[in-house]
């Protein structure tokens, strides 16, 4: 494969930029533009849905790992991870459902795991299968849903329930006008 950035055969060499030593660019003075993007790095944001796929992800691999070692730590374990990279990744817009969905994800996580690992196919087994676990995960499920709560209030969530609110209200007037930005 030919190298695509040197000159091609038969065309004029490009002039080289003089050589001052500075950047040509104040990017590049900030140390902003790496491997060709000029645009200045930040971390990734999840919208609405990925944050739940990383939810349904992360809670889904402890439970699965939980109900086969028989232990609910790991099922706890993965509740934790789930909620806590939802909401440091997701937009500032998708704080409520970040929120607000995770208890409903983990039981279905937990059931769906429960009825894949199931040694019978009782419903009894799966139901205290899925009892025992979340007996077992209380304290984690408490201590993070706290602290994702704490999390998403620092994050923006106050703005997302007064933008529901006044949704909810009719007043379309408050969401356009909390959701601009300064040009």
């Amino acid at each position: 494969m030919p190298d695509e950035t040197g000159p091609r055969p038969g065309s004029l060499p490009l002039r080289a930029a003089p050589a001052t030593g500075l950047a040509s660019r104040p990017e590049e003075a900030a140390g902003l533009a790496r491997h060709g993007d000029a645009r200045p790095r930040s971390r990734p944001r999840l919208t609405s849905r990925g944050a739940l796929v990383v939810m349904v992800a992360a809670f889904l691999a402890g439970n699965l790992l939980a109900a086969g070692i028989a232990h609910s730590w790991p099922a706890g374990l993965g509740f934790a991870a789930g909620c806590l990279l939802a909401v440091a990744y997701a937009r500032r817009e998708s704080m409520l459902l970040v929120v607000v969905a995770p208890p409903v994800i983990f039981l279905i996580t937990l059931v769906g795991a429960e009825l894949i690992t199931a040694s019978s196919a009782s419903a009894l087994a799966t139901a205290e299968g899925v009892l025992l676990t979340l007996a077992g995960t209380a304290p984690w499920l408490f201590g993070v849903m706290i602290i994702t709560l704490v999390i998403a209030m620092m994050r923006g969530l106050p703005s997302c329930i007064r933008r529901l609110g006044a949704e909810l209200a009719g007043r379309p007037e408050l969401e356009t006008a909390s959701s601009e930005v300064p040009g």
